[in-house]
């Protein structure tokens, strides 16, 4: 079963990520508390998922011991595969997310987490950018159902 493990938002550029229990999700603007809150470029920048089996792959292959939330994406999941679902709907409670793309990793983590060669590692293993089509709240432990 797909649910959501962990949901992870910082409310500053720059800073570091918290977990939160739980979050409201409104459709055009983002995620409420979250740096990205009413200020994305495009529609599919509101949400960004990542499993957390890729974080775990990750971190084996790495020696690490790096946490979900070091990865700065706002949904950690887990019993889903996420690049299968771009271009699909998902739904967690009553928020529907449209899925546009993959999210690939970029320069900004590799520089904070000091790992020279994280973006090569990360692709196509850097989670997914999402759409927020219908308002409401989410909760860790939710479970995710694919809609379209």
């Amino acid at each position: 079963m797909a649910k959501i493990k962990a949901i992870n938002i910082t409310n500053m550029s720059g800073k570091n990520t918290v977990y939160v229990n739980q979050a409201i999700l409104s459709k055009n603007k983002g995620i409420q508390n979250d740096r990205y809150y009413e200020n994305f470029k495009n529609n599919y920048e509101q949400v960004t998922l990542i499993e957390s089996e890729k974080i775990n792959y990750f971190n084996n292959i790495m020696k690490r011991k790096l946490n979900y939330k070091d990865f700065r994406r706002n949904i950690i999941t887990t019993g889903i595969d996420l690049n299968k679902i771009v271009n699909k709907k998902i739904q967690i409670n009553n928020v529907i997310l449209k899925v546009h793309q993959l999210c690939q990793p970029c320069r900004y983590l590799q520089n904070k987490l000091n790992i020279d060669n994280l973006v090569k590692l990360l692709v196509n293993r850097g989670g997914v950018c999402a759409e927020i089509i219908q308002s409401g709240v989410i909760s860790t432990f939710d479970q995710i159902k694919i809609v379209k």
